[in-house]
């Protein structure tokens, strides 16, 4: 098994921190970068991400579980496609649950030379706690598309895949995350996220899929 516990702590330790240095140092920069450079990349990076929309992996889990129950049963396939089913299905909403938690403002705020960056969870302790909260979820109701920018959920389920294919077919690691890596990475170029919040999303997707698989590992190794 290649995710061990130890290494799963390290990777949450090392992430953590790489996002604290991305977000105080490095996304402004290349946020600006991008957007400066919005007609050539932007484009781009709209394409690319259509791989990391949930509704291929969701879809792809659920035909593939049906066939190998139905039309031509076979266990472990079956036990592989609901592995993708509930990994896809349980980071995503750990990625929606932390993405109106922390209520951060995509690169947009900063179009047009604009300072809107940050976490509306944190902009203003002076209101007090309970109204900065009240403040917090009515500006996200308000414009929610706006203000879920972290974590990224195209690369949350990106990194779910990855760690699904991995686990299941350990030989290509390095396919599978040059893949991961490519095509999260335009995130960035569609301006529609930080790099902080890509490697939120990697962390999410790698630990909520770990945790599917940990939960059912015990059906997978008795079949296969």
């Amino acid at each position: 098994m290649i995710f061990t516990k130890k290494g799963c702590s390290f990777y949450i330790l090392i992430t953590t921190l790489l996002i604290v240095v991305s977000y105080l140092y490095i996304d402004k920069n290349i946020a600006h970068y991008f957007i400066a450079h919005k007609a050539v990349y932007e484009p781009i990076g709209d394409i690319i991400s259509i791989l990391g929309e949930s509704h291929w992996y969701i879809g792809t889990g659920v035909l593939g579980a049906l066939y190998f129950k139905f039309y031509k049963p076979n266990r472990l396939y079956m036990s592989r496609f609901l592995f993708l089913l509930y990994s896809s299905i349980f980071s995503g909403l750990i990625s929606i649950l932390l993405k109106w938690t922390f209520g951060r403002v995509r690169p947009w705020g900063l179009r047009n030379d604009g300072d809107y960056y940050g976490f509306t969870l944190f902009r203003d302790f002076d209101m007090g706690f309970i109204a900065s909260i009240k403040e917090h979820f009515i500006t996200i109701a308000a414009a929610p598309t706006t203000h879920t920018s972290f974590p990224s959920g195209h690369t949350t389920t990106l990194f779910s895949a990855f760690t699904v294919l991995t686990i299941l077919f350990p030989k290509y690691l390095y396919l599978w995350l040059t893949l991961a890596i490519f095509a999260a990475s335009s995130r960035i170029l569609a301006n529609d996220h930080f790099l902080s919040d890509l490697l939120a999303g990697s962390m999410v997707g790698v630990c909520a899929t770990l945790f599917i698989y940990y939960k059912m590992r015990a059906n997978l190794e008795k079949i296969s």
